[in-house]
């Protein structure tokens, strides 16, 4: 019985979200993601999670490596330096939009390994959406009032980014004429 009415409830959520175009990479959150959101990126292979590995500079071992003559504290040194990313071992793990930067308390986060849109109001889950089913809806006036306001600003954030997007596609596309009339030119003269 108990299960009946959740499906029952998941159901009627299901379709007061497809009414309020929230469903989908093309509803309002992936159109938000898409004008606001940043790349979720991990660095390294998906094969091993290096999100536990030990620093090896934690211990004061190597403090007896230290170079005095040059004031580095050798291996520490290095400890803190800014080391330029290997973008060829990097992947793209989903998009994130944070809200606090813009004074909203607000996060949406789409998952690529798993199809799952996350949204969250004031640290709790308001809505969850794994490949294509909605798994959790709370819906309220406060945080759906913000996602219309950020989707209105979205839409026009998008639209013109696809117009910037088609001029820097159509003058790629001269340059690559120009480029191959010029190599017809230089190969075979001009043809009148």
């Amino acid at each position: 019985m108990k299960k009946y009415k959740e499906n029952t409830i998941r159901e009627l959520r299901t379709i007061e979200a497809t009414k309020k175009n929230l469903m989908g990479p093309s509803g309002k959150f992936g159109i938000i993601l898409q004008a606001f959101g940043s790349p979720v990126i991990r660095h390294g292979t998906s094969l091993i999670d290096s999100t536990f590995l030990k620093d090896p500079y934690e211990d004061d071992i190597y403090e007896e490596f230290s170079s005095t003559a040059s004031g580095q504290q050798g291996p520490r040194a290095y400890r803190d330096e800014i080391i330029t990313a290997d973008f060829e071992n990097s992947y793209n793990e989903g998009l994130i939009f944070d809200g606090l930067s813009r004074g909203i308390h607000l996060e949406i986060i789409y998952w690529n390994v798993d199809n799952q849109l996350r949204v969250s109001y004031k640290g709790y889950p308001v809505y969850v959406e794994v490949t294509g089913e909605l798994e959790g809806y709370s819906p309220f006036e406060e945080w759906e009032d913000i996602i219309e306001r950020l989707h209105v600003a979205a839409k026009q954030r998008v639209k013109k980014n696809k117009v910037q997007q088609e001029y820097e596609v159509a003058d790629k596309i001269n340059t690559i004429k120009k480029d191959f009339w010029q190599n017809i030119k230089m190969r075979w003269g001009n043809i009148t």
